[in-house]
């Protein structure tokens, strides 16, 4: 929670909004809503949020990748989509953005809650700000994709075998029958073995939060799954670093399914509702990772709800790891988080939210920064 927003003077930030389309949608649009995010004068009562500009890319555009194949469900697996995950400043206009474990509104398999074997990536783009000349929004934005950069392992993962639960379709990502000492990560949900949801050796990656180093040359990407906080070269996107995080965060017993899984665990973290948040101090030597909701032991009134929601501190160059609690009650109501930033090394902004979205039908009641 920023305490002291006084003494921000102005912070800039970017928030896109985007799916992947359903069978339903012929058409979809990445709206990138590009804010002066905070512009922060002498009290939180001063602080605004306007909106400067609007851009769009087609719902049929593709990323980088190469994977011009179709996933198991149908979907080209270089779909450029669901970047809402993570955003991350790379200096100028250059920007990383970060898609989730790949298109699963398609149905194929109930089993695995209908996940594919969508390589994790992230997406490098530019977002160029122009005058409007007087329209109705203050600038034009145009985004244009640079690389696509897929996450591997050059040890071993666990993949799923084909077996009848998943129609017979082996987990591993295709391309590492091509890729010597390339070990992919993947979206989908059953390629994991029985143990600890935090084994690293697990190739399911539900990616989440990014943030890049100071130097540039490496990311810090969070995920739901494990949870997991690793670190990637960049520009090969090979997993350097795997930060060890405490056993309680872990969901003792696994599941293919989130629902199963949700009701199979009374501690660790809730399914599809792990590490969503990941902060970075401006000097690059500590990263923030920030729980969804309350764990499964600090639930309360059912899984998943509570006041406090976990906050990992971890040490870049040790590894070295310690727990905070987040107060997330509001008033009289709790909500979980989404996203947290690091103003200094002890201020940071939270998203805070609902679970209701107007791209589902939900009404949307609670959104806020903090």
């Amino acid at each position: 929670m920023l305490i002291n927003l006084s003494d921000v003077i102005c912070i800039h930030g970017y928030i896109l909004k985007n799916c992947y389309p359903t069978p339903l949608m012929k058409h979809y649009k990445l709206t990138v809503l590009a804010a002066a995010a905070l512009a922060l004068t002498a009290s939180p009562a001063h602080a605004t949020i306007d909106l400067l500009a609007i851009g769009s890319i087609a719902g049929t555009a593709t990323d980088f990748s190469g994977q011009t194949g179709n996933l198991e469900n149908g979907v080209a697996g270089n779909l450029l989509g669901g970047l809402g995950s993570g955003l991350a400043w790379a200096g100028g206009n250059t920007f990383l953005a970060l898609p989730d474990r790949g298109p699963n509104a398609t149905s194929w398999n109930v089993n695995l809650d209908d996940t594919a074997s969508y390589i994790p990536r992230f997406q490098t783009m530019t977002l160029n700000l122009t005058s409007s000349g007087g329209g109705s929004l203050p600038f034009n934005l145009t985004p244009t994709l640079n690389s696509t950069t897929l996450l591997y392992s050059t040890s071993a993962l666990n993949y799923a075998a084909p077996n009848a639960a998943n129609n017979n379709i082996g987990g591993a990502p295709a391309l590492n029958a091509t890729s010597p000492g390339k070990y992919y990560f993947s979206g989908r949900s059953d390629n994991f073995v029985a143990g600890t949801s935090t084994n690293s050796a697990n190739a399911r990656l539900d990616t989440e939060g990014l943030r890049v180093s100071p130097d540039g040359k490496s990311v810090f990407i969070s995920d739901e799954y494990g949870p997991y906080v690793y670190q990637f070269d960049r520009t090969t996107g090979e997993r350097i670093k795997t930060f060890t995080l405490p056993a309680n965060l872990a969901a003792t017993t696994q599941s293919a399914q989130s629902a199963l899984e949700i009701s199979g665990n009374t501690v660790g973290r809730i399914a599809n509702k792990g590490m969503e948040g990941l902060a970075i101090i401006p000097d690059g030597s500590t990263l923030y990772g920030f729980m969804q909701s309350p764990l499964e032991q600090d639930s309360v009134g059912g899984a998943g709800k509570g006041q406090i929601n976990r906050v990992v501190k971890i040490n870049v160059a040790t590894g070295a790891v310690q727990e905070l609690a987040y107060n997330n009650k509001v008033g009289t109501k709790t909500f979980n988080s989404s996203e947290m930033l690091a103003v200094n090394d002890h201020q940071f902004i939270v998203l805070e939210r609902d679970g209701s979205g107007l791209g589902n039908g939900d009404s949307t009641t609670f959104k806020q920064i903090r």
